[in-house]
C-alpha cells in the first residue's frame, strides 16, 4: 500500500529537482511514491533524478503550466494522500509522518502545511514559521470564509494560499475535483476553495516542515498580469456557480479579493512598462488605474533595496 504520492510539477528545474525529489524520498515512516511531471522543459530534468523505483517521470508534449502538470500527476498517483511539492522546495523527513496521522485523527480531507521561508542555499530567512504555531489550532477546521479571508492580497497579510496541501485522493475522486488549467498562479488556492465548496474538511498543520525557497528577485522578474486576470475570471466563475450556497460574507470577501487582485494586476503592468522603458505607457496605465501606484512604488523601492543592500525603514 502506498501511503502518499508526492506530486512535483517541474519546468526548467534541472538545477533544483534532485533536492526536491530526495526530500520526498527521505520521508520517514510512510510509503511514498514520487511523480514528477516535466512541463515540456528546455533543460534535462531526467538527468537530475535518482534511479529509484519509487520515482515516476512523465513529460508533457506541450507546456501547460503547473495546473496542467499537476492534473497529469494526479492521473498517475497511487497513494492514499496527495502531497504537493514545488520543484525548488523541500520537506523535512518527518513531515508526512506527522501530517497524515493528524489528518486521519481529525477526519480531514485536506491538511495545509505551515512552512519556513529559506534562501536558495536552504538558510532560514525569517527565523520563524510563516504562520506562528500558537495561531493555529490543528483540531479546528477552516471554513470557506476564513480561507478566502486569508487570501485577500492586502498589504502585510500572509496568504494561506501559500500553504502546500496534503489531500485525500479518495476525496478528490469523490468530489470530481481537478486543477483549473487556465490558472498559472494561485492554482492550489483555487483547488482548496473548490474543495471547501464541496464540503471538504480542511485543517492546518502548525509545524513548519516545508521549506519554501525564496529566490533572489528584482524588478526584471515579475508575475504576468494575465495570470491575475485568469484568477479574477476563475473567482467570478466560482461565485456564479455557487452563489446560492455561498454566505453573504463569502460573496463580500470574494469582491474584496477581486479588488486586491486588480490592484496587483495593474501595478504589474506599470512595472512591466517601466522595465521595457515605455515610460509614457507606464504613465498612461497609472493615470487609468491610480489605485495601483502605491503597490508599484513599494515594489520598485523593495527591488532597489535588494539590489543595493538597502534596509527598509518599516
Amino acid at each position: 500500500m502506498t501511503d502518499a504520492t508526492v506530486i512535483i510539477a517541474a519546468w526548467n528545474a534541472a538545477g533544483t529537482i534532485s533536492k526536491s525529489v530526495n526530500s520526498a524520498l527521505a520521508q520517514q515512516s510512510v510509503s511514498a511514491q514520487v511523480v514528477v511531471v516535466d512541463d515540456a522543459s528546455d533543460d534535462s530534468i531526467a538527468a537530475g533524478l535518482p534511479d529509484r523505483k519509487e520515482i515516476l517521470l512523465h513529460r508533457l508534449a506541450e507546456n501547460g503550466g503547473p495546473a496542467a502538470a499537476r492534473n497529469a500527476a494526479l492521473d498517475l498517483a497511487q497513494g492514499n494522500w496527495i502531497c504537493v511539492l514545488d520543484s525548488d522546495d523541500t520537506m523535512l523527513p518527518d513531515r508526512l509522518a506527522g501530517m497524515i496521522p493528524m489528518a486521519e485523527r481529525a477526519g480531514a480531507d485536506i491538511v495545509l502545511g505551515n512552512f519556513l521561508r529559506v534562501d536558495e542555499s536552504g538558510r532560514p530567512l525569517d527565523g520563524e514559521p510563516f504562520l506562528p504555531r500558537e495561531s493555529i489550532d490543528p483540531a479546528k477546521p477552516v471554513t470557506l470564509e476564513e480561507y478566502v479571508a486569508g487570501n485577500l492580497t492586502s498589504r502585510g497579510s500572509k496568504s494561506t494560499g501559500y500553504l502546500k496541501p496534503v489531500i485525500s485522493r479518495a476525496f478528490l475522486k469523490r468530489a470530481g475535483l481537478r486543477y483549473d488549467p487556465a490558472l498559472r498562479n494561485g492554482e492550489d488556492c483555487h483547488l482548496i476553495i473548490s474543495a471547501l465548496a464541496k464540503g471538504a474538511r480542511v485543517h492546518i498543520w502548525p509545524e513548519p516542515d516545508y521549506l519554501y525557497t525564496v529566490r533572489a528577485g528584482s524588478i526584471s522578474h515579475r508575475i504576468n498580469p494575465d495570470h491575475f486576470e485568469a484568477l479574477i475570471k476563475a473567482d467570478r466563475a466560482f461565485v456564479g456557480q455557487n452563489a446560492q450556497d455561498l454566505s453573504a460574507e463569502a460573496i463580500r470577501l470574494f469582491r474584496s479579493r477581486e479588488t486586491g487582485l486588480r490592484e496587483m494586476m495593474e501595478s504589474e503592468r506599470v512595472l512591466l512598462a517601466l522595465k521595457s522603458k515605455h515610460v509614457l505607457d507606464a504613465l498612461r496605465l497609472a493615470g487609468r488605474h491610480p489605485y495601483a501606484l502605491p503597490r508599484a512604488g513599494r515594489q520598485i523601492v523593495e527591488s532597489l533595496g535588494k539590489k543595493f543592500g538597502l534596509k527598509s525603514r518599516h
